[in-house]
């Protein structure tokens, strides 16, 4: 029987309890901005030049944050990390194009 987490040995399924993260970043260094975009685009979705909404279980958020601190320059650039629960996200106003991010059902790695 396959273990928690997994479905076939092939496909990760999270089931954890998932939290509405606004991510946004000032980067110094066009390389890295780059690179730090292109991670981020794999755990949320980008609204903004420097923004992103992502649904993210603890598991994802600890990758996330490993993965990111390993790409900046903690003397140059800054991450920061918004946690917002449901009553704080049906609180964002979006003027112009776009919308809030809605949660999947299911996400694949």
């Amino acid at each position: 029987m396959a273990g928690a987490g997994s479905h076939a040995g092939k496909y990760r399924i999270y089931t954890a309890v998932r939290m509405f993260y606004v991510i946004c970043f000032d980067v110094r260094d066009e390389r890295r901005l780059v690179k730090i975009s292109e991670t981020l685009e794999n755990f949320g979705c980008r609204v903004q030049k420097s923004l992103f909404e992502c649904y993210l279980g603890e598991t994802e958020l600890k990758a996330l944050d490993e993965k990111l601190a390993g790409l900046l320059d903690p003397a140059e650039d800054q991450i920061r990390y918004y946690t917002l629960c449901s009553k704080d996200k049906s609180g964002i106003l979006v003027d112009g194009d776009g919308e809030v991010t809605r949660e999947h059902d299911f996400f694949l790695y």
